[in-house]
């Protein structure tokens, strides 16, 4: 397994801002202050983040991953998933509080489509002794065609004094928000691409991930 301290990559736009686009299984070591990770899984992947300065990371993925997150020295992680598919895949994230006063905001955003089976595990652990540390998820995937999904959203928590808490949803778009838009004059096509892409589009996303992203959002568009 590779070791890479973010210090050493070479692939960056400016100070304080990383892409890694994974094919390999790698632990990803964050010593530096606020900073962002833009991530592409492009195999089947283990990852391994410890966090040492609080950080907010980006994921595309169309495939199996599963990313363990260690918080460390007080520090806060934001993380945000994001997941297109039509075949049978799984995305698990361990997150582990392992310091007080850690924070861990996970938010997983998940297309089925077609035959496809997308499956979230998210589990959030904090350990006894770790006051004042906030551990929250939020889930969703939207299944189209065929597509189906289940999300576990799991917490462990041996700790009183902490705050945790996860939601979830599994389901097709709103058929009353696609009607509003089409009573506005957008017609049906349109408006679901909209919800498409203010559904999966982060914020923040640079403009070469946002191209990468559109580019998967116009294959679901294209089933």
């Amino acid at each position: 397994m590779n070791n890479i301290l973010l210090d050493s990559i070479i692939n960056y736009d400016k100070k304080g801002i990383y892409k890694l686009n994974l094919d390999k299984d790698i632990t990803i070591n964050v010593k530096e202050e606020d900073i962002k990770i833009y991530i592409v899984t492009k195999k089947d992947v283990k990852v391994s983040i410890n966090i040492f300065k609080s950080t907010t990371i980006y994921n595309i993925t169309t495939k199996n991953i599963n990313i363990d997150i260690n918080i460390l020295n007080k520090s806060k992680v934001d993380f945000y998933n994001m997941a297109i598919t039509d075949k049978n895949i799984v995305n698990t994230i361990n997150v582990t509080h392992k310091n007080k006063k850690t924070k861990s905001n996970i938010i997983s955003h998940g297309i089925s489509y077609k035959s496809g089976d997308l499956k979230f595990i998210i589990n959030g652990y904090i350990r006894k002794g770790m006051t004042d540390s906030y551990c929250t998820q939020s889930s969703r995937i939207i299944n189209l065609d065929d597509g189906k999904s289940l999300i576990r959203p799991n917490l462990y928590i041996d700790e009183f004094d902490c705050v945790a808490n996860h939601s979830a949803y599994t389901g097709p778009f709103d058929e009353k928000i696609l009607f509003y838009l089409e009573t506005k004059g957008i017609n049906r096509k349109e408006a679901f691409k909209l919800l498409l892409n203010g559904f999966m589009k982060m914020k923040d996303l640079p403009k070469d991930y946002e191209i990468i992203l559109e580019k998967l959002l116009n294959k679901v568009m294209r089933r």
